[in-house]
């Protein structure tokens, strides 16, 4: 978007959001609505399929509300790095499993077939699987719980879940609301644009019943910045939510809830541009003569910079992805005197459709060598039920129970692959033209799961819990893009069960103190090696000891400290690199792998909640030292082990807060801030120094007013202002040579964004 559109379009939004200010509301209680102080409030959670004050239940968690969602400017999946310093979310294209999250630097990425992810993203009750959803809006809640959490929720949560809990219908109110965030590209030293609207209204239909349908816009523009056009990449997002909430009666409740999301991005989005090249050599191709070759100075001809920090690459012929995701579920709970019976039926569906992120994977139109990828498309469908049983609050055994079953159908559309010498123009020399076959991979599910806390004593509480999963993975390929080969079948079907212990104990009236041991289970994978069988990646088996205290302090702050010990049994990784002679030079081949003796183990403090009725504050800091095992070769041949695992920084701290200050009888003003410090980051399995991240802080906040009532709020933001140039990912051997050529990948949070936010309720 041009500069002076941009100042135009902020101008006159801002205009407007003054405007609103002034506007009364058309909802009549909304105009008298006042706050009132009742005392410490409760942090409400469901991290154990019930609702719970966060300070008795004996899992380590990290809470943001959607006061902290907002004033951080969490947006997509993507953002939630910010909120828990156990967190990581790695969503480099094609190999962002579930998300690509990990949790005390245990996650899973992958191109394998069929992956599940070790961190799962619940959304209102509902795993999102492989068909996760990536923006976020309208969210009441993110808890982040560490550590495996089978028992109750399944096969994707070895390390941990995400689980987001979004704002439900409310009765017998008529009420609307309105929010953006708008950033231009070179506006106020903005190195990108983005420009976000999201509304909400809710509808009552009747005394027990209403409808809130949420939608969002979110258009950005860059990082990447292609100079042949100049024109910055296009990533655009538009989405929507329906919520029926209905309660016929006392007892039964019922929820229905749909989504969808349509994504649009140009040229690849966020993907590899070049921070390190080398100077003249000779491509690693079989010809019949030597192609003499100079990355550094083919980029600059077309005025590309390689550095850390690079976004800019040079691709006269665009090429556009699609993306769409959506899904419906219905809950039901009937409650008993005695128990509440719940079901749950879930369906998600999404789509990766287009030319594929890669079409031109190095995007430099003078290099000698070209690789391309032609179309892709990529069908999800997940369809799960759940059944559970659970007891009534403050009996001597509470338990939940239940039953589980899900299918996951993956189809995979035939692929080609194309490398070429583009010497010097008109002449292009063909070097390889191969084909991947269409392939199907089907994962289903059943599970029978119970976990139980005995009240022991008055002080003393037990807790037990067990699932069984059985977990059939297929994949079956088609021989049809691939001359002389046939069909083939590859299954993989495991049963385990996977369990929980523990204690814990009322240290205090405001203070709790747990230990819990547990063993996890993540499915396995089939990988299809090029040139070879596709063969089993066993299921992933984590077994963790955990021990932490909670409690509440001043007002209604938590603390919640934590020691861990993890050692995973079957480690699921996957080593990439560049190929470096033969046709298929400067292509990525990525190998996946089962890997016995990872371990995490560390610390974890946590502080969340109101320090004053005027000061919100959420801090933390990890220790989590997550190591290859001893021996361990990286893809280089390296010796890693006992070294950092690639995408786990062990150190991290997180800092976030708000400070309120009344600037007049109807007008408040706030200061509002946040920050990151990491440690080196590595990504990938090698000892390549270039490809690694060193310890940066990342630090971003907001200053605005907003009105006595919270009804109307303007503000100026800032993230990343010192635009430190964090990648999502690197890549040693771009397009070969290993160390002397490097690619990275960044996203919007790699680079700094200056902006306006205006929000309204009426």
């Amino acid at each position: 978007m041009p500069v002076q559109t941009t100042a135009r379009l902020l101008l006159g939004t801002a205009t407007i959001g003054i405007a609103i200010m002034a506007t009364p509301a058309f909802a009549a209680d909304a105009a008298t609505a006042t706050k009132t102080d009742t005392g410490p409030a409760e942090i409400i959670v469901t991290a154990q399929r019930r609702a719970e004050k966060v300070t008795e239940v004996p899992i380590s968690i990290t809470v943001a509300d959607s006061a902290q969602l907002e004033r951080e400017q969490v947006d997509t999946v993507a953002d939630l790095n910010r909120i828990a310093p156990s967190l990581e979310i790695n969503n480099a294209p094609g190999q962002n499993t579930g998300g690509g999250g990990a949790i005390r630097g245990i996650g899973t990425q992958t191109f394998s077939a069929g992956a599940v992810p070790s961190v799962g993203v619940v959304v209102d009750q509902v795993s999102q699987g492989n068909a996760n959803i990536s923006n976020l809006f309208d969210v009441a809640r993110v808890e982040v719980l560490k550590g495996p959490q089978g028992t109750l929720f399944g096969l994707t949560t070895s390390a941990g879940v995400i689980n987001i809990t979004t704002n439900k219908p409310e009765f017998g109110t008529l009420s609307l609301r309105l929010r953006t965030e708008l950033s231009g590209a070179g506006v106020a030293g903005s190195q990108y644009g983005d420009q976000i609207a999201q509304g909400v209204i809710n509808i009552p239909i009747a005394a027990n019943a209403a409808l809130r349908v949420s939608g969002f816009a979110n258009l950005r523009q860059g990082p990447d910045y292609d100079v042949t056009t100049r024109q910055y990449d296009a990533n655009d997002s538009y989405g929507f939510r329906g919520h029926l909430l209905w309660e016929p009666s006392s007892d039964l409740t019922i929820n229905l809830i749909g989504d969808y999301t349509k994504t649009r991005i140009t040229n690849g989005g966020d993907f590899f541009t070049f921070i390190k090249t080398s100077g003249a050599g000779l491509l690693p191709l079989p010809t019949p003569f030597p192609i003499g070759d100079n990355v550094t100075a083919n980029l600059a001809s077309c005025g590309v910079t390689p550095g850390v920090g690079n976004r800019d690459y040079c691709l006269a012929n665009g090429f556009v992805d699609h993306a769409y995701n959506g899904g419906a579920s219905l809950q039901i709970d009937y409650k008993a005197q005695a128990f509440t019976i719940t079901s749950i039926s879930a369906y998600r569906h999404s789509v990766e459709s287009g030319l594929g992120a890669a079409t031109s994977v190095f995007r430099g139109d003078p290099l000698e060598l070209q690789v391309s990828n032609g179309a892709i498309y990529h069908p999800i469908d997940l369809a799960s039920e759940e059944l559970r049983i659970s007891s009534s609050d403050k009996q001597t055994i509470e338990y939940t129970a239940g039953l589980f079953v899900s299918s996951q159908v993956q189809n995979i559309a035939p692929e080609t692959l194309g490398v070429v010498i583009h010497p010097a123009p008109p002449v292009y020399i063909p070097v390889a033209n191969v084909g991947t076959g269409g392939y199907r991979v089907t994962d289903t599910s059943e599970a029978v799961f119970g976990q139980m806390t005995i009240h022991a004593a008055d002080k003393l509480r037990l807790i037990a819990g067990g699932r069984y999963t059985q977990d059939n993975l297929h994949l079956t390929t088609y021989a049809d893009a691939i001359p002389g080969s046939t069909d083939s079948y590859t299954e993989l079907n495991v049963g385990k069960f996977s369990w929980k212990v523990g204690a814990q104990y009322d240290v205090a009236p405001r203070t709790m103190a747990y230990a819990t041991v547990s063993r996890g289970f993540k499915g396995g994978q089939i990988s299809q090696p090029s040139g070879a069988a596709p063969y089993p990646i066993l299921p992933e088996i984590p077994t963790s000891y955990e021990a932490g205290l909670k409690t509440t302090l001043l007002r209604s702050w938590v603390l919640d400290a934590n020691v861990f010990y993890q050692k995973v049994q079957n480690f699921q990784a996957q080593s990439c690199s560049s190929i470096t002679s033969g046709p298929l030079a400067g292509t990525l081949s990525c190998i996946q792998t089962n890997i016995d003796g990872v371990k995490s183990r560390g610390a974890e403090l946590n502080l969340f909640g109101k320090v004053t009725r005027n000061l919100s504050l959420n801090t933390g800091f990890i220790w989590a030292k997550a190591t290859y095992p001893t021996g361990f070769l990286g893809s280089d041949g390296s010796n890693l082990g006992g070294q950092q695992l690639a995408y786990a920084p062990e150190y991290k701290f997180t800092l976030s807060g708000e400070y309120t200050a009344q600037l007049g009888q109807n007008l408040n003003g706030f200061v509002a801030a946040d920050t990151i410090w990491k440690s080196r980051v590595s990504y990938e399995e090698t000892a390549v120094e270039g490809s690694t991240f060193g310890p940066h802080w990342t630090v971003g906040g907001r200053i605005g007013v907003r009105t006595a009532d919270d009804r109307f709020t303007v503000a100026v933001f800032a993230r990343n202002l010192g635009n430190v140039h964090e990648p999502i990912l690197a890549q040693s051997g771009f397009p070969y040579s290993g160390a002397a050529n490097i690619g990275a990948m960044y996203g919007p949070n790699g680079f700094r964004q200056v902006g306006l936010s205006l929000d309204g309720k009426f």
